[in-house]
């Protein structure tokens, strides 16, 4: 794999089509269903925690309560424009903080190489034998670039983003640091190892090449571990949006509209909630490399097997091309890899199921294949 060029190939024909798929022999019973199969995920990543920062001093940024006195303002509201008075869950950049901090690590796992368990023995050998030739081909090292690149620009900070205007993303790992510039990179257009290499403003190309073969390695052959910090010039008082929890209605609380997420810490005294980013919001901010889906209206999507986008309801995969309906297409799948010679050979639909794999999951079925290999 070349490294000056990110392997992808948004528009890859699927499965169903003959190029660049070869046929396997029409005897060859290789299956990828089966009702029982799960995959640990591949990337364990850390809650997320922020931190006012004032020079050296880092600050845990609480969250607090207040109360608001909004005006009811949805359809069909039972007391319409009138006054309603809520208490919510907020969180600011503290008092003599210059900018505000965001901290995770990453642990990148080998857990794709194999399912975690499998219903079939001859089934779980074709998903061990498709992960070995799609690491041969060096399909892994282009996952590997694509959550690089939502890590350098920045994704998973999320509307805290968009709050700030000079920004440094830090990332240390094996005893090196390099740092981004998020701005200069897009969110929608998928940059390349030179283009992030252009964004670096601390570390060099080599470094940025090593930590991308650290992850590569990571999810073929040995964990790798590595700390990302996100920090940005702030206001003091401004406001930080750390992950919103969902509460159950049996467990809601009563007098709180808004839940934020928080970690327990001791500082100053006494015991606070300290901001957070759930592992999971993360998570979904760098696997947003779904550039195989085929819908023009779409840049890159979080993977899912699916192709659900959280944010407009959409399905992209509702129809087509979804996880089950490649991975059906074993013989074939497995075809093509083994007759590619470069990541450039792998179809995107290829990707798309390793990267789906890589996320982790159920991944059983009720389909007569399935049952016949249960």
């Amino acid at each position: 794999m070349s490294s000056a060029t990110l392997h992808i190939t948004p528009n890859t024909p699927d499965l169903e089509r003959k190029d660049p798929m070869a046929k396997s022999k029409p005897n060859d019973t290789v299956s990828f269903e089966t009702g029982m199969l799960a995959y640990a995920r591949s990337l364990q990543i850390s809650e997320g925690v922020f931190f006012g920062v004032n020079g050296d001093r880092r600050i845990p940024v609480e969250v607090l309560e207040k109360g608001v006195r909004g005006q009811s303002s949805e359809d069909r509201a039972k007391n319409p424009g009138l006054s309603n008075p809520q208490t919510v869950e907020f969180a600011v950049l503290p008092q003599g903080c210059t900018a505000v901090a965001l901290d995770f690590s990453i642990r990148v796992l080998p857990k794709t190489m194999a399912p975690h368990a499998c219903g079939n023995p001859a089934v779980g050998k074709a998903y061990v034998d498709l992960a070995a030739e799609y690491a041969r081909a060096g399909g892994f090292s282009v996952l590997a670039e694509l959550y690089a690149w939502n890590i350098a620009n920045a994704r998973f900070a999320w509307r805290n983003r968009f709050q700030v205007d000079n920004a440094k993303v830090t990332v240390r790992f094996s005893g090196e640091k390099i740092a981004f510039n998020p701005a200069i990179l897009s969110l929608d257009e998928v940059a390349d190892r030179d283009e992030m290499a252009a964004a670096l403003v601390e570390g060099d190309r080599a470094g940025l090449d090593r930590f991308i073969e650290g992850m590569t390695r990571g999810l073929t052959e040995s964990p790798f571990a590595f700390e990302v910090t996100w920090m940005a010039e702030m206001d003091a008082g401004q406001e930080i949006f750390p992950s919103q929890e969902y509460i159950r209605e049996e467990k809601a609380a009563k007098d709180l509209s808004r839940v934020y997420a928080k970690l327990p810490v001791f500082f100053g005294g006494r015991e606070i909630g300290q901001a957070s980013m759930h592992s999971q919001k993360i998570g979904a901010a760098l696997r947003h490399i779904d550039i195989w889906h085929e819908d023009d209206e779409y840049g890159p999507i979080a993977v899912n097997p699916y192709g659900g986008v959280q944010e407009t309801a959409a399905v992209l995969r509702k129809t087509k091309n979804n996880f089950y309906d490649i991975r059906r297409k074993a013989e074939d799948v497995l075809a093509a890899v083994r007759n590619a010679k470069t990541a450039d050979d792998i179809p995107g639909s290829v990707h798309f199921m390793l990267a789906n794999l890589v996320r982790g999951g159920v991944f059983g079925s009720s389909s007569k294949t399935a049952e016949a290999n249960s």
